[in-house]
């Protein structure tokens, strides 16, 4: 009986390793994709970052600077109107739409002062 019992228990053990390494494996393979998953999610998210950096940059070196105040030639701030008057002059922007701003411009100005006016009231 003793070689049937050790039989038995070799089987067992045998059994009990065999189901170790069945974890084992499993487990590094579910740590192994879970890690390539992050890694990929930080490279994606880095490669975007640079795709951003790369857009802000080129939009910065190739921008008129339309959007920004520049200043006139005694150190003011040039007035929206004025830098109508540029673009117009320049060529940048046509009569009919240098006209469209220009009346766009009058009427928020319109509205600026009625809205300080108010503000003062309050």
């Amino acid at each position: 009986m003793d070689g049937k019992r050790a039989l038995y228990y070799g089987a067992i053990a045998t059994a009990i390793l065999v189901a170790l390494f069945a974890i084992s494996t499993v487990v590094s393979v579910l740590i192994g994709v879970t890690l390539w998953a992050i890694s990929w999610a930080i490279n994606l998210a880095v490669a975007a970052a640079v795709v951003y950096a790369v857009y802000k940059v080129g939009s910065w070196l190739l921008s008129d600077d339309d959007a920004s105040p520049s200043a006139s030639v005694d150190g003011e701030p040039e007035s929206r109107r004025d830098r109508l008057r540029r673009q117009y002059v320049e060529g940048q922007i046509g009569e009919e739409e240098f006209e469209r701003r220009i009346a766009s411009e009058l009427e928020t100005e319109g509205l600026d002062e009625i809205d300080r006016e108010l503000e003062r009231e309050r």
